[in-house]
């Protein structure tokens, strides 16, 4: 299949806008396919000299349209095959199937008594259901599905999971029940204590190997199908939560919270320096040294603002270290 020709070979095809191939046409030669910016893969063009004649015009590999000749066989007829592979096509799909049914406005002309129009009240919002979505809800066919499925995980620190409980029961004996103490993250690591070979599997792959027993409360082997870990997200201002979920993200095996704040034998105080020592993070020391280096020129008022800035948009780990360390050459008064 080829297109046009057009631009500069044809100015008037159907496909020219404002001087230039609404379809980009003629691409460029690549050696590769590769990604492109806008979703569309920037497909492989071999720069081999090959031409094809279309109405009078010698096109090469440029003016290739992606096909797929199975399809063009089957059907005998021109089909353009485009392969959609980022996460936006994912998102394109989905956002038909989740913002609701199709609507349509319309309004009813019918005058008064004086022969006056009151368009306001005579405007109507409906549902607008059209014959192939009529038919498809009739025969209770699905609308859409999901495979593989993705399981939710949670992400709490030590003792602050949730707990569902009726609303009859007592408190003591809710708190007291061995069920209310277990969560997924939990028991992820008693399954790491039971099973030294699952040692190497991350938190958010776990659902991959075992399957999450939801009455008993249990991670249990997976033997049949296949399924999708996400850990809930975690913002950095949320502070120990979020150097959890960085800790879960890049360190396996571990069996209890307490393993996990180990590094190198030396139990950490914090997640954060946890993650510090293991380098997945960066530590403070870059906004100390930024104010230590601005102390030897600025003016109190400005250090202060620096010090508010960072605040804001650098999120800092120990706020109270750094005031405490840079808290004389703000407040000077010349």
């Amino acid at each position: 299949m080829m297109h046009g020709p057009c631009g500069a070979l044809n100015p008037k095809n159907v496909c020219m806008q404002q001087n230039e191939c609404k379809c980009r046409y003629p691409q460029s030669f690549n050696e590769n396919t590769t990604q492109g910016k806008d979703s569309y893969p920037v497909y492989r063009r071999r720069d081999n000299g090959r031409q094809a004649k279309v109405q009078g015009k010698m096109l090469d590999n440029r003016w290739v349209v992606p096909y797929n000749p199975y399809l063009l066989r089957m059907f005998n007829c021109h089909i353009n095959v485009e392969v959609c592979s980022s996460i936006k096509a994912v998102k394109y799909l989905y956002k038909y199937i989740y913002k609701g049914h199709d609507r349509a406005s319309f309004r009813i002309d019918q005058p008064d008594a004086d022969g006056n129009i009151d368009e306001i009240k005579k405007y109507v919002d409906a549902r607008w259901v059209t014959p192939p979505e009529a038919m498809w809800r009739i025969f209770g066919f699905p609308l859409c599905a999901n495979d593989p499925p993705v399981l939710q995980l949670p992400l709490h620190l030590p003792n602050m999971h949730r707990v569902a409980f009726n609303e009859q029961a007592h408190l003591t004996d809710v708190v007291a029940s061995e069920k209310a103490s277990k969560s997924m993250l939990t028991e992820y690591f008693k399954a790491n204590q039971n099973h030294p070979w699952a040692r190497n599997i991350l938190y958010k792959d776990f659902p991959g190997r075992f399957t999450w027993q939801k009455g008993k409360k249990y991670w249990k082997e997976r033997v049949e199908r296949y399924q999708i870990g996400r850990i809930v997200s975690a913002n950095p201002s949320e502070g120990e939560r979020y150097y959890l979920c960085v800790l879960l993200n890049h360190v396996a095996g571990k069996t209890s919270y307490e393993d996990l704040l180990t590094v190198d034998g030396r139990l950490c105080g914090s997640f954060r320096e946890a993650a510090e020592r293991l380098g997945l993070i960066e530590a403070d020391n870059t906004l100390d040294d930024c104010l230590t280096e601005a102390e030897q020129w600025a003016m109190p008022c400005s250090l202060r603002r620096l010090f508010a800035t960072i605040l804001v948009h650098c999120e800092p780990g120990d706020v109270r270290g750094l005031w405490d360390r840079h808290f004389e050459p703000m407040s000077d008064d010349y």
